[in-house]
């Protein structure tokens, strides 16, 4: 009876020890199985929606010039998060107008897009835009640097400003383009600025009024320059020639010119103390009177400018060897002439006298 009951009991429990573990790992199976399922599922099931800025491309033949597209459009894409994460990621997308087979004028033309998963949503805002097709013309045009001379300070001046580019090209419909006016830099100078600015600055077309023309202009930007220098004055001086280089052997100069006075511009201090100003002559090589052109250097501290900067000047030379030797031939020759004149007296004296006597005879004779 004893042995029965143990048996019983043991069996009883290693049964039922095996029932709850079975039952256990059934449970615990199940339950972690259908949570993968609902996590996957979810996974999967999730999405998400961003709106991106991305830049409008415009097909278009290169004959013809497109007026009334934004520069930018919102791009709104909507799907599964981990398709929606690349495409924000990556933005490699493109948006694009194509205009390619339509002619001159006005049209309508709906946005698309290229490069976007197809299991994705894509809304563009705006979905179509207005155009103007135009013909195409490019045109050079100077660059004009301006800027308010008032912002600069007291007893300060501007000279020429200049640009990086002279002359730059202009690009667009062939009815804007022919109203550009200037192309213009404009220069922002600090109140009270005493000293050169220099900035990158951006460029406008203007038409004949001021006004900016929508145009492509390239390049877009230059590097402007406005030079600020102490205020400067004006004054007429005398002009005093002298000479320069080596004077040839046996030979005297003698210079000269029309242009007495000339006028000068500097600042105030260095102008004060200028009353002459001296241009060198170079006479090297000169060996006969002639006249020559010559420039005006300007060496002297704060003086900027010499109105003319050249003058003519004529170069008398004076043969000082050949005069000697002409005197002296003069003097020979004058010479000869006196002795010349001296023995024709003489004979005419004799034959006077001889007449004399011969007069004396014939009378004695009668």
């Amino acid at each position: 009876m004893k042995v029965n009951n143990v048996f019983n009991t043991k069996f009883v429990y290693a049964i039922t020890s095996l029932l709850i573990a079975v039952c256990l790992f059934g449970y615990v199976t199940t339950d972690t199985g259908i949570n993968t399922n609902n996590n996957d599922k979810s996974a999967l099931m999730s999405q998400k929606s961003v709106t991106m800025t991305a830049p409008l491309k415009i097909n278009v033949s290169s004959k013809y010039f497109v007026e009334g597209y934004p520069e930018n459009v919102k791009v709104k894409v909507n799907g599964p998060s981990a398709l929606v994460q690349t495409v924000q990621n990556t933005q490699n997308f493109e948006v694009y107008a194509n205009l390619k087979g339509l002619k001159p004028g006005k049209h309508k033309v709906k946005l698309k897009v290229s490069g976007i998963n197809r299991e994705l949503t894509v809304n563009v805002e705006p979905e179509t835009i207005n155009v103007k097709i135009s013909k195409r013309e490019t045109k050079t045009m100077p660059v004009q640097v301006r800027f308010d001379s008032t912002l600069i300070g007291d007893d300060y001046a501007a000279g020429i400003p200049s640009s990086n580019y002279s002359k730059v090209k202009v690009t667009g419909a062939k009815s804007t383009v022919k109203k550009v006016s200037n192309v213009v830099a404009d220069v922002s100078l600090p109140e009270g600025v005493e000293h050169s600015v220099s900035q990158n600055v951006t460029l406008q077309a203007l038409d004949s009024n001021g006004k900016p023309l929508n145009v492509v202009i390239e390049p877009s930007t230059v590097k402007a320059t406005v030079p600020i220098y102490a205020a400067t004055t004006s004054k007429k001086v005398s002009v005093h020639l002298i000479e320069s280089g080596s004077e040839v052997n046996g030979k005297s100069y003698s210079l000269s010119t029309d242009t007495k006075t000339v006028t000068v511009t500097g600042t105030k201090q260095a102008l004060s103390r200028l009353k002459t100003l001296n241009v060198a002559v170079p006479i090297d090589d000169v060996t006969s009177t002639t006249t020559k052109t010559v420039p005006i250097d300007v060496n002297q501290n704060g003086v900027i400018s010499v109105n003319p900067s050249t003058i003519t000047v004529q170069i008398l030379v004076d043969n000082s060897t050949n005069s000697d030797s002409t005197s002296k031939d003069q003097d020979e020759s004058s010479s000869i002439q006196n002795t010349s004149t001296t023995e024709k007296q003489n004979n005419e004296n004799s034959n006077s006298q001889s007449a004399s006597s011969q007069s004396l005879i014939q009378s004695s004779s009668k």
